[in-house]
Order: structure tokens, then C-alpha cells, then sequence
């Protein structure tokens, strides 16, 4: 009788075992970004574009990654990013101006790369942000490197909280 048991536990620990692990190979295993992430200004290194408050509505979902953002200065912004690696193409405001903004999203490990292309006032806007989750998934590390007409505009690392 207790070995029938045990053979019923066992089996169905390898169905769950089964189970979580095609769905982590349905989602290629990486982590989800989802939720509301708040800037923490004061964990956040300082530069030209840092903003003094931010706040990101990330929905991941499929091949998709929305972002909803928020930040003092540059006011709302949509965008939707594709996981696949497909080039996307977003209005963004950059520079005090509404510019559209092609981004490039790729994984390396659990980070996600995203690559942008922009060009406001005529000259190159190249950014790019590596996403990483920290502290158990309570923290979003972004760091950015931007390249604005030939000069670097510095790269910060920002840190949200999650909500």
C-alpha cells in the first residue's frame, strides 16, 4: 500500500517537473518584466538623462513586450517591443520632439537587450538598455548606454522597485 502511494507522489512530481519545464521552454526561459516598476532616484546613478521620476507599466505577454511609461520631463510614452527580434518602430518623445524610434529586442541569458535607433533633429540617437531583475525580482536594473550624434551621453544604471 505504501509503496502504490509513493509511486502516485513520485509520479506526480515528475508530471510537474514535465509540465514546468515546457512551459519555461514554451517561454524560451526567461524572466517576465511585468508589473509597475518605480524609479528609486537615489539607488539610480546620476546623468544627462535620468530623469528626476519615472514610473514603467511593463505587460509581457507571447512575443510581446508593452511598455507604458511615465517620466518627469519627457511626459507618456507606448511601446511595444517584439521578443522575437524583430525591428519595432515607436513614436517616442525624444529631445522635445515627437520621434520615431526603431528598437531591436534580443536575450542574452536572463538579460533583455534592447537596441534603438532614432533620429532627432536630424542626428543619430543610439540607444541601449539592458534590462536585468535583481533582489529576487523586486528590482529592475536598467542599464543605458546612449550615443547622441557621435557623442556619449553617458551610462547610468537606474533602478526600479517594483510595485
Amino acid at each position: 500500500m505504501k509503496l502504490r502511494a509513493v509511486r502516485k507522489t513520485s509520479m506526480a512530481a515528475v508530471v510537474f517537473v514535465a509540465i514546468a519545464a515546457s512551459s519555461l521552454a514554451a517561454q524560451g526561459g526567461h524572466p517576465s518584466f511585468s508589473g509597475t516598476w518605480i524609479l528609486d532616484t537615489a539607488r539610480s546613478d546620476k546623468s544627462s538623462f535620468t530623469p528626476q521620476s519615472a514610473t514603467y507599466h511593463v505587460t509581457q505577454l507571447g512575443d510581446s513586450l508593452i511598455l507604458d511609461r511615465e517620466t518627469a520631463g519627457t511626459g507618456k510614452a507606448h511601446m511595444v517591443y517584439e521578443l522575437t527580434g524583430k525591428p519595432r518602430t515607436n513614436t517616442l518623445p525624444l529631445i522635445g520632439l515627437s520621434t520615431a524610434a526603431t528598437s531591436t529586442v534580443s536575450w542574452h541569458g536572463d538579460s533583455l537587450v534592447v537596441h534603438t535607433l532614432s533620429h532627432p533633429q536630424d542626428a543619430d540617437l543610439v540607444q541601449t538598455d539592458i534590462w536585468v531583475l535583481a533582489n529576487g525580482g523586486r528590482e529592475l536594473r536598467l542599464k543605458r548606454d546612449a550615443v547622441y550624434a557621435g557623442s556619449s551621453m553617458g551610462s547610468p544604471t537606474l533602478v526600479f522597485i517594483k510595485q
